[in-house]
């Protein structure tokens, strides 16, 4: 209602001497209160930002995240199980037994179709097959330790190895010698009937003493 609506609408109106001037005075008052209120709100709408529509993916990118994803996926399947073989030994470990074989005596050398040993009197006595092949007894006699080997073996297979500084014939027969290692080191070795033998001393025995426990068990064998 504008101002000449308000005043033509009182001008109908008889009211009492006076009363028609404040009556239109309040409503113009009014009127132009509410016109405030209603211009107050309208610039807060204006000010008031809209609000903001969420921004949607493209359709090809959800795509392509996915496909990146699979991709790395099935990766990871090839070369997971790559680097899983290469953390583990190609072969399991091979534990190798002893060499050594005990036995009781003698007869225990029989399955290698021969048998020896220690000479009489010996003691602290050890049988053994070392490697499969070769008859072995460890004695001491008259103070000193030996070692007496046997086997159906060429070469050298005793425990003393290395070249002699000197050597002496004991059986021409048998073809036994005695080889000097070391001032403390001695090997005597004689071949009988396709079995080669081996007596050693690592603890300076004299000359005399390898030598007659050599003629012992030459006459055994």
């Amino acid at each position: 209602m504008n101002d000449n609506e308000v005043k033509n609408a009182f001008d109908h109106i008889e009211p009492e001497p006076g009363a028609q001037e404040r009556m239109y005075a309040n409503i113009l008052k009014k009127a132009a209160a509410q016109k405030e209120d209603q211009n107050a709100e309208k610039n807060i709408e204006e000010k008031q930002p809209t609000a903001q529509k969420r921004r949607t993916v493209p359709m090809w990118r959800r795509w392509g995240s996915l496909a990146a994803c699979l991709a790395i996926v099935i990766a990871a399947g090839f070369v997971l199980p790559h680097f899983l073989d290469q953390s583990e030994p190609d072969d399991p470990p091979v534990f190798v037994g002893s060499p050594f074989e005990d036995v009781d005596g003698p007869e225990g050398f029989e399955k290698l179709g021969f048998t020896i040993d220690a000479p009489e009197n010996a003691e602290n006595l050890y049988y053994c097959i070392y490697d499969g092949k070769i008859a072995r007894v460890d004695f001491t006699l008259d103070g000193h330790e030996y070692t007496y080997e046997a086997a159906k073996l060429d070469g050298n297979f005793s425990r003393a190895e290395g070249d002699a500084v000197g050597s002496t014939v004991l059986n021409a027969e048998y073809g036994a010698t005695l080889d000097c290692l070391s001032p403390d080191t001695w090997r005597a070795h004689w071949s009988k009937e396709g079995v080669n033998y081996y007596l050693s001393n690592f603890d300076g025995a004299s000359e005399e003493a390898i030598t007659a426990a050599a003629q012992l068990l030459m006459g055994q064998n």
